[in-house]
């Protein structure tokens, strides 16, 4: 499945848009690994894909987890689509993003 996630820069600011709700700690880590000074996390954008707990959220349990018509992503999506946004805001900082 292919999702619209996105980063946009405004000189030092930059938006990473990813369309789930996402948990605090993807967020937080977002932000740590921008190499912006300022970085704002928007879910629920472009779309909706349910909820994207990390992968060490699953054995836990909680509805956040189950699997239903509207939240569906499997449990190794949120390390993949965190990656996605770190690249894409190295990559409207500027930076040479290595290929996989």
């Amino acid at each position: 499945m292919e999702i619209c996630a996105q980063a946009i820069a405004i000189g030092d600011f930059a938006i990473a848009a990813v369309p789930c709700e996402t948990f605090g700690s993807t967020g937080l880590a977002i932000k740590k690994a921008s190499p912006f000074p300022l970085t704002m996390v928007i879910g629920l954008a472009n779309g909706y894909h349910g909820y994207l707990p990390p992968p060490e959220q699953f054995p836990l349990g909680g509805y956040t987890t189950w699997r239903a018509r509207t939240s569906y992503l499997e449990q190794t999506a949120e390390p993949k689509i965190r990656a996605a946004l770190e690249g894409l805001l190295a990559r409207v900082h500027g930076e040479v993003v290595p290929s996989k």
